[in-house]
């Protein structure tokens, strides 16, 4: 939204009165490039999880879960806070604004932000070796950069607005989400004011088994998103279709499990199901683009005439330093992580299956228009399943803790980010070469800025007295499962490996029957969603969005649809726009308002 108020609340100004002084349309989408990388710094893509466990393992340590002797002694000092005052302020706070143990907090700060720099490189150089294939190749939608393209869109000569602007079906989409959130809005700062819902607990009318097992994790309720109704139907019939049918699919066998009374819990079934269908499914997705790959390799190892036929001038990077880049990054995270402890082996069995995870996801945002995503599993799982966790040391295992930090709510991971800056980009006047210098400096930034304004908050509240979930449950949680697993160990769970076998053989079903029969409306990314957070907030609406769609193109055709596309922006940026003005009227009245998944 930062992008819309730069854009109407500034730019239209002065173009009115200054206009030396009005940004570009390229300008305003490097802006909005620099945004798109640094917003989940401060959240889930960097601090929010990694500031909290780095100071959990200390403050929750006790008597009783004995993790000073199955955790403390295999994690180095460098890596976490261990000083005793520091790590009580933390969680209890001191009342000081501006009070940080810096001497303590700076080594561990600058060793997670190398690691996670180069992390982020290794992303950057594989997400430019996918660029062409996704985006100039393949086609892909990307229907979360539609609103920033058209809001930074250059207008007529001598005219203020652009025509995305002066569009009345924009404003009518824009209607539907203004009115309802600001009647419950005004509900939640003055509660005598009727509310209008939008949330609804169907499973609640369901109380006898197997039917009671629609309220099990993720339960089936009803929720309605205007800005995911809007993308929705943006995006092609059969993958807005599979997104809502295979969320239901997993609840279905919910009931079947139940009623024939298997011993493995549904959910953990179904989330090994993804597990499998992952492992597929990247595969699938380098021998479809196996062309662009190869000319990959050609461009990197062969020489003369045979470098000169690929052309990689319209790349960040070229190619060779890309995937040289992406294979000195990866060997780099796995030096940094046997320095630390853990062993080699499963050093790079993790990272791969982080990078594996990180392409399935990036591939559902970018082609399925996904708001909030999420894999249902560590990547340490794909071990401790297959062969149990007693192949593992214990210091390795230990050490796995941090992954909770980082590799487990996947909301705000940079890799799509990159992509979708790529996207917006390509066809712009901007080059693509001078975007990298401009990532670098506004991701070291970001990183500097927010973890002092993070701490700063931290210190000044108390860790205990802002969101428990963060700072309580989830490393407290992580470390003690970790701290079970190093004193009970386990072997292979054959029971979740069959899932996985199963999901892996679905996933090659739904790729083979798309491959064979252009009629098929089922698409592997709902699949590969599966039972989790984001289809539990958001399969209703896509539903709704994916309805909308099909009754528009049988009664009105392309004609209708594009009439549609350009209300959908509007239900999308009337969504946004009135979830941050009551989040900006929040900051004064210290009232919540929850209107968006998170």
């Amino acid at each position: 939204m930062a992008l819309f108020f730069l854009a109407l609340f500034v730019n239209v100004p002065l173009k009115k009165f200054a206009s030396h002084l009005a940004f570009s349309s390229s300008e305003l989408i490097v802006i909005w490039v620099m945004l798109i990388v640094t917003l989940g710094i401060p959240s889930m893509g960097f601090l929010q999880f990694l500031l909290p466990t780095l100071v959990a393992i200390s403050y929750f340590a006790t008597p009783e879960n004995d993790w000073s002797e199955t955790l403390h002694h295999h994690i180095p000092e460098w890596l976490v806070i261990s000083d005793r005052n520091a790590v009580r302020d933390f969680y209890e706070g001191v009342n000081q604004s501006g009070f940080i143990p810096w001497s303590i907090w700076l080594k561990p700060l600058c060793i997670w932000t190398l690691f996670a720099l180069v992390f982020y490189f290794t992303t950057l150089c594989l997400s430019i070796l996918l660029r062409k294939q996704w985006i100039e190749h393949e086609r892909f939608s990307f229907p979360l950069v539609q609103i920033p393209l058209e809001i930074a869109a250059a207008s007529p000569k001598g005219q203020l607005f652009n025509t995305f602007f002066k569009n009345r079906f924009l404003w009518l989409g824009m209607s539907l989400p203004i009115l309802l959130h600001l009647v419950n809005g005004l509900h939640a700062h003055f509660p005598n004011i009727p509310e209008i819902p939008r949330i609804y607990h169907i499973h609640r009318m369901f109380h006898g088994k197997p039917w009671h097992t629609l309220g099990w994790w993720p339960a089936v309720r009803i929720v309605i998103y205007f800005s995911v109704i809007g993308i929705a139907a943006m995006l092609t019939l059969e993958v807005s279709f599979s997104l809502w049918f295979f969320f239901l699919f997993f609840k279905l066998q919910y009931i079947i499990m139940n009623t024939i009374g298997l011993e493995i819990n549904p959910w953990i079934s179904c989330s090994r199901q993804v597990m499998g269908g992952y492992l597929v499914f990247v595969p699938a997705i380098f021998w479809i683009g196996r062309g662009h790959f190869f000319d990959v390799i050609r461009k990197t190892f062969s020489r003369g005439n045979q470098r000169l036929l690929v052309d990689d001038t319209n790349e960040p990077l070229p190619y060779r330093k890309a995937l040289f880049g992406f294979l000195i990054g990866f060997t780099t995270i796995v030096i940094f992580c046997w320095i630390a402890g853990i062993s080699v082996w499963v050093s790079l069995i993790v990272m791969l299956a982080i990078f594996i995870t990180s392409i399935v996801l990036s591939w559902m945002i970018v082609n399925g228009g996904l708001l909030l995503v999420q894999a249902p599993f560590f990547p340490s799982e794909y071990i401790t399943i297959v062969a149990g966790s007693s192949v593992i040391d214990s210091k390795s295992l230990a050490l796995l803790g941090f992954q909770r930090g980082f590799f487990r709510d996947w909301g705000e991971f940079m890799m799509p980010n990159f992509l979708h800056n790529f996207r917006v980009l390509s066809g712009n006047e901007f080059s693509q070469k001078k975007i990298l210098s401009i990532l670098f400096l506004s991701i070291t930034v970001a990183i500097i800025v927010s973890a002092y304004t993070s701490l700063d908050l931290i210190y000044g509240k108390g860790a205990l007295n802002l969101q428990r979930w963060v700072y309580v449950n989830a490393p407290k949680n992580y470390f003690q499962r970790m701290s079970n697993v190093i004193q009970f160990p386990t072997h292979t769970h054959w029971d979740e490996v069959y899932s996985m076998i199963g999901g892996a053989g679905f996933t090659l079903l739904l790729l083979w029957v798309r491959h064979h029969f252009i009629w098929c409306s089922l698409h592997p990314i709902g699949y590969l969603l599966g039972a989790t957070y984001p289809p539990f907030h958001l399969w209703f609406s896509v539903f709704v969005g994916w309805l909308v769609k099909y009754c528009v193109l049988k009664f009105s055709g392309p004609a209708g649809n594009n009439k549609l596309r350009v209300v959908c922006l509007g239900l999308i940026l009337g969504e946004y726009l009135m979830v941050g003005l009551w989040m900006i009227i929040g900051l004064f009245t210290k009232i919540g308002y929850f209107a968006l998944p998170s």
